[in-house]
């Protein structure tokens, strides 16, 4: 969720440029600076899928070619281009920046993850690496999810002010964006944020500390994954101990749930008895078994 905001110095009073980082809102409350026109560059198109948002429309991805986790919407246009370029079997893009062409793996001259000249050498090279069957489907999926992001990002801002009519935008909007439904002036946002109104379109949404738990519950399930099928090698010990701090965070929120007001506090406590159930019954891998050295 966004929760930050930069005035530049040509829509401010007197040149200045404003940093405003909100941090005194209640916990359990969110806001969608998306959802403003006035203060963002999320053309038409793009603003109607946000407004239309269902949850699993959102989802923390691995589009980003920098390998960090990505919230992305499934319904957008950046999504429906790389679908489709997949689709027709001519995957990656064109890459027409390339700012984030750093891979020399295998190329001499750097180039992005997200890129055709990279992914259509990735695939031919899987074929080459020795992969069982779930291992290459994994792989194959993760490098056709690359996206271009360094491009498609600012395709709101070129689609809005007209000097790229082909623009595939991108929108990272957090999960957050489900539980509203109506686009909102920056004054109306505000107030929002501040608790003079509210503009929530789902009023029953899982609390947010619930919800940040469950984000590593699926973390943990995926690591997991990963590890089942030989593509991760986390230490011995390593989800047992993920799994025995998620516990203790679930502990830690049933202290605090004492600070909520009493109607929300059975509904708390409620969540994180669930969370509680789901995460004791997450099934740890056993440890990899060692290969001792056969004596000479």
């Amino acid at each position: 969720m966004c929760d930050t905001i930069v005035a530049l110095g040509n829509a401010t009073a007197d040149g200045a440029v404003i940093f405003a980082k909100n941090s005194d809102r209640e916990p359990n409350e969110a806001h969608e600076i998306l959802l403003v026109p006035e203060a963002t560059n999320v053309d038409r198109n793009q603003l109607e899928k946000l407004l239309s948002a269902r949850p699993g429309d959102v989802y923390l991805s691995d589009s980003s070619p920098l390998g960090v986790p990505f919230w992305n919407l499934r319904t957008s246009s950046s999504e429906e281009a790389r679908r489709q370029r997949n689709h027709v079997g001519k995957p990656g893009s064109p890459c027409p920046k390339g700012y984030a062409s750093l891979s020399t793996e295998l190329t001499e001259t750097p180039v992005c993850l997200a890129s055709r000249v990279y992914i259509t050498r990735k695939l031919e090279h899987l074929a080459e690496e020795n992969l069982s069957e779930e291992q290459f489907a994994f792989t194959r999926k993760s490098v056709l999810d690359k996206s271009c992001l360094c491009h498609d990002l600012s395709g709101g801002v070129a689609l809005t002010y007209n000097f790229d009519a082909k623009a595939t935008p991108a929108i990272c909007c957090g999960p957050n964006i489900v539980n509203f439904s109506k686009l909102a002036s920056l004054e109306e946002m505000v107030s929002h944020i501040y608790g003079r109104l509210c503009l929530l379109a789902n009023n029953e949404r899982p609390n947010m500390f619930v919800q940040e738990l469950r984000l590593y519950v699926e973390h943990l399930r995926k690591e997991i994954s990963c590890f089942s099928i030989g593509l991760s090698h986390r230490p011995q010990g390593y989800f047992s101990s993920f799994r025995e701090n998620l516990l203790s965070g679930v502990d830690y929120y049933c202290e605090l749930a004492r600070q909520f007001i009493e109607e929300k506090r059975g509904q708390f406590l409620e969540e994180l008895e669930s969370l509680r159930n789901e995460i004791e019954s997450v099934l740890i891998p056993a440890p990899l078994p060692v290969r001792k050295n056969r004596a000479a």
